[in-house]
């Protein structure tokens, strides 16, 4: 009888643990899940951003909470939570009051209302830590944290690239349609990291091993050498305007985000494989000095002529028609095309920093081993042509009350510039303004640039003014406007004669409690375009329409029940062109504390006149996968996921997705047209922490 007491308490200690470990993981999984949703539902329809990074920092700082006592400014930034306003409130408060002891005394900092502190409270602790001070290698071998992750993709239905031909018995595409992908990240605190990628994309060979492979080295620390990494990296310094090839956002609600927070250096760990530097880079610092310094070189996919004329400088008389990013070498033409073009990338910063402010200077240089060829297309006429590429820009920032004042000006080799500034203000606890205006020249050239604009990495060609305003009512509402205006002394694509656009958004939140939240937005940006039905060369613009209303919902039913529900219409106007489309989905979660399996899943219904009116929604996906697709045409799109935490450190999640169109029989072109008017396939990840 005994013996069975002793073994129900040890099972009941077990399970409990157990529960206590899947209730842990599952909670963390929940508050990074809600916090990339919320940023994603928020940005411009249809942007293509890699969230890799923005997902690795959450999770990073959520197993290792940063210190609010001891962290820098770029430590804060790194939460993409917090504006530098908020920043410099937390740092003029700890140093006139002393070390936080809890983290309820934020509800006493200047500008943190309780929405804030609850959004920032899983990543941020007010205990002591560390750098490499007092480590030993056994401390490194117990404390360090190991993840290898991998997933494979695959669709249901067989694309034309993957038939024989008849007569030759060979395929277009050179390997299967499979997708896979492998990563390792092995980390100690936010010291030192290292880890590589592999990835393979559908229709690509294994023949010579992996299509893309990346690596990287990371020592980071707070003495003189503060950071050096070595491997793939990503270089982000001012406004954008000058060097920034990594995550960046555009216009959004989120108004108080359109200052751009610079992290320097960060290893590089995604897939993109035209947006990373592969080399060295390093920061140096004293006192409120920095230095940072990188150079960088790699192979890149082009497009390539010859042209006998050149002279013997250039190698084999050869021009670049155009620099492909893609990434994608599945047919014979895309695999010549592969590292046909050699680039050197040499650069650095250097930058100073006081209690209320900040400058620096960035300056690089981007040289290919073959020239640019100059475009004939009277839109290019100012595009980037030639082998070598410089840009010099000055950067600020600094706080004066209430108010973060910030910009860049940039010159590129050429004698092209550019210039940005912005402000962002509290004028009131419940009111807040932002305003950046925008001078980019015609023939300014930056090929690595993010910055605030409707073209965010080719700043030229445009004039433009943002304002928005936000304003906080009692019981948990919030209303947000913004306008941007701009110009274009030059022409564009489709647009023969110098043009104005303006955009303009206005959103509703109602959030009564932590669970749940209603908007309603309307957003409607005017253009011109050529008009369709002209036969000349050079074609009249006319004007263009495309309005967005969207209602959403996200609540919950039960207390592991969550609903989420979209309705979204678009107003497409063009000359005598009238089209519409629509979007109506439903989300179900499931997710109970303490249980190791969540389920979501989605169904959706759609209806497009053309492309002109296409709707897009972002999808749940499995971990490092994001999904925002274009609903275009009639049909539905339904989505389940199962996620599995099967044990400790060991999770398993799988994705099942199908298009059914009802006005289509042919879904694609060329060899990626499919027979049918289904499309489906499934996504397995597989991932261990330990």
């Amino acid at each position: 009888m005994r013996g069975w007491i002793k073994y129900s308490c040890v099972m009941c200690l077990l399970c409990s643990a157990f529960g206590l470990v899947a209730q842990s993981e599952e909670l963390k999984n929940n508050i990074i899940e809600q916090r990339i949703e919320v940023i994603v539902a928020n940005l411009e329809e249809g942007v293509d951003l890699d969230y890799t990074t923005l997902l690795e920092d959450l999770q990073g700082f959520y197993d290792q909470p940063l210190n609010l006592n001891s962290a820098s400014i770029e430590d804060l930034r790194e939460l993409y939570l917090l504006s530098d306003l908020q920043i410099v409130a937390l740092q003029n408060h700890i140093a006139q009051f002393g070390a936080l002891k809890s983290i309820y005394e934020l509800q006493a900092v200047a500008l943190f209302d309780l929405n804030t502190i609850r959004q920032i409270e899983p990543f941020v602790a007010v205990g002591p830590t560390g750098m490499l001070e007092k480590v030993s290698f056994r401390t490194i071998f117990n404390e360090a944290n190991s993840d290898l992750m991998m997933r494979y993709r695959r669709e249901f239905q067989t694309r034309q690239g993957y038939l024989r031909d008849p007569e030759t018995g060979e395929t277009p595409y050179a390997g299967s349609p499979d997708y896979m992908y492998a990563r390792y990240r092995l980390q100690f605190r936010k010291a030192l990291q290292l880890g590589f990628t592999m990835e393979k994309d559908p229709g690509e060979s294994l023949a010579n091993g992996p299509d893309f492979s990346s690596a990287h080295v990371m020592y980071n620390d707070n003495r003189f050498v503060r950071k050096v990494i070595v491997g793939d990296f990503q270089a982000m310094f001012g406004q954008g305007l000058t060097f920034w090839n990594g995550l960046g956002f555009g216009k959004s609600p989120f108004i108080l985000n359109t200052k751009k927070n610079a992290l320097g250096f960060r290893p590089y760990t995604s897939v993109q494989e035209g947006q990373f530097m592969r080399g060295a880079a390093a920061t140096f610092g004293y006192k409120k000095w920095s230095l940072s310094l990188f150079g960088s070189q790699k192979n890149m996919d082009a497009s390539v002529q010859t042209d006998s004329t050149l002279t013997e400088a250039v190698d084999d008389g050869v021009l670049v028609s155009s620099i492909n990013a893609a990434g994608l070498h599945r047919t014979a033409s895309e695999i010549a095309k592969r590292g046909a073009l050699r680039e050197t990338v040499v650069g650095g910063n250097i930058d100073y920093r006081a209690a209320k402010g900040s400058i620096g200077i960035t300056a690089a240089q981007v040289q290919y081993n073959a020239p640019l060829a100059l475009n004939l297309d009277l839109y290019r006429y100012y595009r980037p042509a030639g082998s070598a590429f410089t840009t010099v820009g000055v950067n600020y920032q600094t706080v004066w009350r209430n108010a973060n004042f910030f910009g860049e000006v940039a010159r590129s080799g050429n004698g092209g510039w550019s210039a940005l500034n912005g402000m962002v203000a509290s004028l009131h606890p419940a009111v807040a303004v932002s305003l950046l205006h925008r001078h980019f020249s015609n023939d300014y050239q930056a090929l690595y640039a993010n910055v605030f604009a409707e073209n965010q990495d080719n700043p030229a060609n445009e004039r433009g003014l943002f304002a928005g305003v936000q304003t906080t009512w009692p019981k948990g509402w919030t209303l947000t406007t913004y306008i941007d205006l701009v110009k274009y002394p030059w022409l564009r694509y489709r647009v023969d004669a110098p043009s104005s656009a303006t955009d303009f958004l206005v959103q509703l939140n109602y959030k009564p409690n932590r669970k749940d939240e209603f908007y309603v937005r309307f957003r409607r940006r005017g253009d011109v375009q050529n008009a369709a039905s002209a036969d000349q060369r050079i074609t009249p613009p006319v004007d263009l329409e495309r309005d967005v209303f969207r209602v959403n919902a996200s609540y919950m039913i039960h207390p592991n029940v969550q609903l989420k529900s979209r309705l979204e219409w678009v107003f497409y106007r063009k000359e005598n062109l009238n089209q519409q489309g629509y979007l109506a989905y439903q989300d179900v979660a499931f997710k109970k504390i303490g249980w190791p399996v969540q389920l979501v899943a989605r169904y959706a219904l759609f209806k497009t006149d053309d492309w002109n009116a296409r709707v897009y929604a972002y999808e749940n996906d499995v971990l490092y996968a994001f999904s925002i697709p274009a609903h275009n045409g009639v049909g539905s799109r339904m989505y389940g996921m199962v996620s599995w935490d099967i044990r400790k450190g060991l999770e398993l999640q799988v994705r099942f997705a199908r298009w059914l169109y009802s006005d289509k029989r042919i879904i694609g072109s060329g060899n990626q047209e499919i027979r049918g008017n289904q499309l489906s396939d499934v996504h397995v990840m597989l991932r261990w922490r330990f």
